[in-house]
């Protein structure tokens, strides 16, 4: 782990919790709609170093993108202007969140991995244990008891 990697965590315990990344976002304040499809900058940095929100790494990254509404954000870095604690919101969480997102929906490498490694699913009636086949190679249900 890089000393960079360290200082960004403890960078988010600064947080006093003044929501004045919240009020400043434009993409909040000034669209209604938004309100119910985006939580907001503060919750973008609280989510990675919060274990509350899923236990695996890509259930986490689906509540990101699908829940929180990431791909709202403009990266305007209005939020990291007026922070009084002097965290830097956008280039230290919401890029790194929405390159996380990208390169695990959108990376081709990793889609083909995914389309190599997917197994189709098999139905209940499928996965039913099939007979046996017979020393002679027939069916059993063809095979005639004698013969």
């Amino acid at each position: 782990m890089f000393q960079q990697d360290v200082e960004r965590g403890q960078e988010f315990r600064k947080c006093i919790e003044c929501f004045m990344c919240q009020d400043v976002c434009h993409v909040i304040r000034d669209h209604e709609e938004n309100k119910v499809h985006y939580a907001g900058p503060r919750f973008s940095f609280a989510s990675p170093s919060s274990r509350c929100t899923h236990s695996t790494p890509t259930t986490r990254r689906e509540f990101v993108k699908e829940d929180m509404g990431l791909g709202y954000c403009n990266i305007t870095k209005c939020c990291t202007e007026v922070c009084p604690e002097h965290i830097h919101i956008t280039d230290n969480a919401i890029i790194p969140l929405k390159e996380r997102v990208v390169d695990a929906d959108y990376d081709p490498v990793a889609w083909l991995g995914r389309k190599i490694r997917r197994r189709t699913k098999k139905t209940a009636a499928d996965a039913a244990v099939q007979p046996a086949p017979s020393s002679c190679g027939l069916p059993l249900d063809r095979v005639v008891p004698g013969a």
